[in-house]
């Protein structure tokens, strides 16, 4: 097994941040607004269209929305270690505060079997609620310790792997 517990170590100690990409500023119609509220997040697809090519990944989201909401939402994965999921989340203002980012997060933990999140490098104090709902949702395990949070999907066939990877950075 790979010395995860280094890795991460070092790569928290370059306090490098990627890159977002950048996103559209959009308005919204109340039809678009009712059918965000609505959604449910079992019913965001994903798709990967590209990286940065130095362990960024770029996703897209595919359904439910129209073109103008989709432009809005910007989803990038960092890998750590190339076992570790972390996301980036960059929404336009008139997309925030909706309930968007927790139907987000819980979409792709499934997509991704889990994502992680680092506490030190949280930007937006959103996060943390996020973070609190994606706890409380069914499908999901989610650990904390004073690094960062992980969630992972019951349904991924690694998830004891991921457990046992996360007690150890949390040591």
């Amino acid at each position: 097994m790979r010395n995860y517990v280094q890795t991460y170590r070092v790569w928290e100690s370059n306090q490098l941040f990627p890159e977002l990409r950048v996103l559209n500023n959009i308005d919204l119609t109340r039809r678009d607004l009712d059918q965000i509220k609505s959604v449910k997040w079992e019913n965001l697809n994903w798709k990967e269209v590209g990286s940065d090519g130095n362990k960024i990944i770029w996703l897209e989201l595919t359904e439910p929305f129209n073109d103008n909401i989709k432009s809005g939402i910007k989803v990038d994965i960092q890998l750590i270690g190339d076992s570790i999921y972390q996301i980036h989340i960059n929404l336009a203002d008139s997309l925030q505060n909706i309930g968007l980012g927790s139907k987000i997060y819980r979409s792709i933990v499934d997509w991704a079997g889990h994502l992680y999140s680092g506490k030190g490098r949280r930007h937006n104090p959103f996060v943390n609620n996020i973070w609190k709902n994606l706890k409380e949702m069914e499908g999901v395990t989610c650990l904390s310790s004073k690094l960062g949070d992980i969630c992972i999907s019951n349904k991924n066939p690694d998830k004891e792997v991921l457990e046992n990877i996360f007690s150890k950075l949390s040591n």
